[in-house]
């Protein structure tokens, strides 16, 4: 990916290049211009658009994409984030995934690397979704399918990945709120859920709930119901996290204004206890 500058625009863009090894490859170019096609239905904030394609003389396709500065989220992670702050971005990457599935697409490799938080000129975060690469797209009939890889054929990034995509079962949005889930969860414990081998932590991810976040980081003080929020969407079963992107988003506002009702909704039996927590002044 290399930074330019469009002429007729006259500002900055990302332009992505196929790499000459795999111009010849026509399942590789196939799915290069997919991914334009693919990112060029969104038009978000928070979701990075293209905004051209085509290809250079040698014959090396080139995707012009809208140009994001910023750190990534893993960068930003580095430094836990308030509550206030984790609330913020996690309704942003909501809102541009609420986008997009409703545009018919799931992203299927949401992570942190994949995110760029831009600074606005009045000094805001603005995270922005990169690499619809191996998203799926919704056909006519309602079912997700359309796809350039083969059956069974397992493509994502293991730490973040659903249980139904790790087993290559059939999924839906559903999975991309698991991976969003993960990132929550980093970003209140400091580190990720499971750690190990690729193969250890999608085997982690199908079998077991993940740890709590007092015994993975017990110097951390956590806002519970975040931390059960972030439980929530990294459920195992599909049909136990929030069914969509806005229904996630209306949990998290009930979480930042009335933090008690969001525990009872949430499963919190020891509310006032956790209001405690959620009222210490580094929140």
């Amino acid at each position: 990916v290399y930074k330019g500058r469009h002429v007729k625009l006259k500002r900055p863009v990302a332009i992505k290049v196929l790499h000459d090894e795999l111009v010849h490859e026509p399942t590789m170019r196939a799915r290069f211009l997919r991914e334009a096609h693919i990112a060029a239905k969104l038009s978000h904030v928070n979701v990075i658009g293209v905004l051209d394609v085509g290809q250079t003389k040698s014959g090396r396709q080139v995707m012009v994409m809208e140009f994001a500065e910023g750190p990534t989220l893993t960068e930003v992670m580095t430094i836990a984030p308030a509550r206030r702050r984790v609330i913020q971005l996690v309704r942003q990457l909501l809102q541009g995934l609420a986008h997009a599935h409703g545009e018919g697409l799931i992203h299927r490799d949401l992570k942190p690397d994949n995110i760029i938080v831009e600074i606005s000129q009045d000094g805001t975060e603005i995270p922005r979704i990169v690499d619809f690469g191996i998203a799926i797209l919704r056909a006519p009939n309602g079912e997700f399918g359309e796809r350039l890889t083969a059956s069974g054929m397992m493509l994502g990034t293991p730490l973040y990945m659903s249980p139904e995509q790790a087993q290559c079962d059939p999924i839906d949005h559903r999975a991309d709120l698991f991976s969003l889930g993960v990132i929550v969860y980093e970003m209140l414990a400091g580190k990720p859920p499971f750690e190990g081998t690729s193969m250890e932590i999608a085997v982690a991810n199908i079998s077991r709930d993940p740890p709590p976040i007092a015994k993975r980081a017990p110097n951390r003080e956590v806002d519970p119901a975040l931390e059960l929020y972030a439980r929530r969407l990294m459920a195992r079963r599909a049909d136990h996290r929030f069914a969509t992107a806005k229904e996630a988003l209306a949990m998290l506002d009930l979480i930042e204004h009335k933090p008690k009702e969001a525990l009872l909704a949430l499963g919190q039996m020891d509310v006032e206890k956790a209001l405690a927590v959620i009222s210490l002044p580094k929140y």
